[in-house]
């Protein structure tokens, strides 16, 4: 019964953090990258360097004094416009990795037109939408100057960006080869087996999670293009959007690693173990900026098309929240909703794909053909608005 408690305890967590779940040319132009130092760029086996850096953050956090059981202190109150407002821009705030690096749109004298950045949004399985934005704007010749992604965004976004063919990446989608990386085993089997791993490994540490990632990160760098390790190789400049554990905040990831940086938005909290990338630890970035509006806004381009890929908040019969998944599943579509509501303002055009009914992590290939194709109809929709406002900006 202890056990059966403990499970639905993790399943109820691990539910809970779905809605930031994953399963998302002008390089001449925007390519002007100053190079940082990566902690993970090694020659040989880099999906193994998160995990000693990983180790190494935590043996030496190990004798440090928990901040968290000083006082409290006398609290702090809110209380004018000016305070108020700084409070709420925080919470759409996301900051750059390593500010010094130029993640940015730069105009070429040479270019005469409006410059495109994309913002792709979370939503696990129904992120497969993504792909069918970026065919039909292929298609009708919209150029992208700038990707930036979350979670699956990420996933679709980076490989896209690194360029990697759609089609490839569709595969990747049907035929669960992505999802058997990023999930490689059954969850509550392995769940019951990980105390074994301290018996076997007692001075092995690390993040806390069911699945490393390894497995996951070394499926990215397979898929990758020749040529293409790092963000900055990427021929369309790319960002991927995390959540750093130590502060509680989001950053936009411009450099280094480019496996790296979209695992690190892509790992859901307690599901995969988080990504440590220099002094921070990252998770999905869903959790502070779902649709990363903001941050491709932040990037300078002259238009923002972010892809919303939420399931409408409908009206549900009540005999539905008789089972906690249903529940555990309502409050996730609630806060993602919230949070991708505070994202909606910095974008200029908001695609929002007919992905009802699409689950976020049991996506059958069926349900990933569907959000392709509610992704092409999306976009269809949206091209006479897109290519008005195009023609404004270059006016």
């Amino acid at each position: 019964m202890v056990l059966k408690f403990k499970l639905l305890s993790l399943g109820l967590c691990v539910c809970l953090m779905n809605f930031c779940a994953n399963l998302s040319c002008l390089a001449e132009t925007a390519k002007t990258y100053e190079r940082s130092k990566d902690t993970h760029a090694i020659e040989d086996k880099p999906t193994e360097v998160v995990e000693k850096e990983a180790q190494r953050q935590i043996e030496e956090s190990a004798d440090l004094p928990d901040k968290s059981k000083t006082a409290a202190g006398t609290g702090k109150v809110i209380s004018s416009q000016a305070e108020k407002k700084e409070t709420a821009v925080e919470s759409t705030f996301v900051g750059k990795d390593d500010p010094s690096v130029d993640a940015s749109v730069r105009q070429s004298s040479s270019l005469k037109r409006p410059t495109v950045a994309l913002a792709l949004g979370g939503g696990g399985a129904r992120g497969a939408a993504h792909i069918g934005v970026l065919r039909v704007l292929k298609e009708n010749k919209i150029q992208i100057d700038y990707i930036v992604g979350n979670s699956m965004g990420s996933i679709v976004g980076g490989l896209y960006a690194a360029g990697v063919p759609l089609e490839d990446i569709e595969k990747m989608v049907l035929d669960n080869s992505l999802k058997r990386a990023y999930i490689p085993g059954l969850i509550l089997p392995t769940l019951i087996l990980n105390p074994l791993e301290k018996v076997f490994h007692p001075f092995r540490k690390h993040y806390a999670g069911i699945f490393s990632g390894k497995k996951f990160g070394k499926f990215l760098e397979e898929k990758l293009p020749e040529g293409v390790e790092n963000v900055e190789d990427t021929p369309i400049p790319f960002s991927a959007v995390a959540t750093n554990l130590i502060d509680g905040k989001a950053y936009r990831i411009s450099d280094g690693r480019l496996s790296t940086a979209i695992r690190a938005s892509s790992t859901i909290p307690s599901v995969l173990q988080p990504v440590a990338i220099g002094d921070k630890v990252y998770v999905d970035g869903g959790v502070r900026a779902n649709m990363p509006a903001s941050a491709a806004r932040d990037t300078g381009a002259d238009v923002v098309i972010a892809v919303l890929v939420d399931e409408p908040l409908k009206d549900l019969p009540a005999k539905r929240f008789r089972k906690l998944s249903a529940i555990v599943s309502r409050l996730g579509d609630v806060m993602l909703g919230v949070s991708d509501a505070r994202q909606m303002p910095f974008a200029d055009i908001i695609i929002n794909p007919d992905v009802s009914g699409i689950p976020v992590v049991k996506g059958k290939p069926e349900d990933a053909e569907r959000a392709i194709k509610a992704g092409e109809d999306a976009t269809r929709k949206a091209l006479p608005v897109i290519k008005k406002r195009l023609s404004l900006k270059s006016s």
